[in-house]
């Protein structure tokens, strides 16, 4: 059997209607979505920024011009004696380990 005209018409109007509620509810999802994207992002971007500016292991301090610091590792290899005089420099050794301590 054929629905009737007005089941007809009635069930037009209802998808019409859905349809269109449907676009306003994913289009306030967007939004939302967008909002909460730009809220992270400018906190990620705060927070970043605040790590560049603070003193720490990630931020050297600058050094003034015409300064330099050089970083190594010694090895002192003459030793005073308990008599004042230096002792004699140690031989070296053919091998690359380091002395012990």
């Amino acid at each position: 059997m054929k629905p009737h005209w007005f089941t007809r018409l009635l069930l037009a109007f209802t998808t019409a209607t859905l349809v269109v509620l449907g676009f306003f509810f994913l289009t306030v999802a967007l939004a939302i979505a967008a909002v909460v994207a730009l809220v992270f992002g400018v906190r990620l971007w705060w927070t970043l920024r605040k790590l560049k500016r603070s003193p720490g292991v990630y931020n050297a301090a600058p050094m003034p011009q015409g300064k330099a610091v050089v970083e190594g590792e010694f090895q002192v290899i003459e030793q005073e004696s308990r008599a004042g005089n230096l002792a004699a420099p140690a031989a070296p050794k053919s091998s690359n380990t380091p002395p012990a301590p």
